[in-house]
């Protein structure tokens, strides 16, 4: 008698190991999958979602710039991300995609952008 065994990957957000399946497929990754489980991705985008009317006043209060490195709106191809606290789900700005990027990989933590301007204090 075989055994099927089915593969897992843990969830960067909530950090459950899941099964595949539970992952929406994404070929630009090097697995396949999307990195965030299906619960949690939903979670995520509803956390983000805004009207049409609260993006145009966030974007009035912002100068129509990013709200991190001031880049206009009108010199990037796409609109600005909204960007949301991931513990309180709270909304804090728009930021244009590299920001966003950004403080993802830094994992929103006041720790490792600290580090990393002291890093680059060094070099200066």
């Amino acid at each position: 008698m075989m055994m099927r065994m089915t593969k897992s990957k843990t969830c960067s957000n909530c950090l459950l190991q899941l099964p595949v399946e539970n992952f929406h497929l994404d070929k630009r990754t090097l697995t396949g999958r999307y990195d965030m489980c299906r619960a949690c991705r939903s979670l995520h985008r509803r956390a983000s979602t805004i009207s049409k009317q609260q993006y145009e006043v966030m974007l009035r209060q912002q100068d129509y710039s990013c709200a991190i490195c001031g880049i206009p709106g009108e010199e990037m191809n796409k609109t600005f991300q909204v960007d949301h606290d991931h513990a309180t789900q709270e909304i804090r700005g728009l930021l244009c995609v590299r920001c966003n990027i950004g403080l993802g990989y830094f994992m929103d933590s006041i720790t490792n952008l600290n580090a990393a301007i002291n890093y680059l204090m060094k070099t200066i």
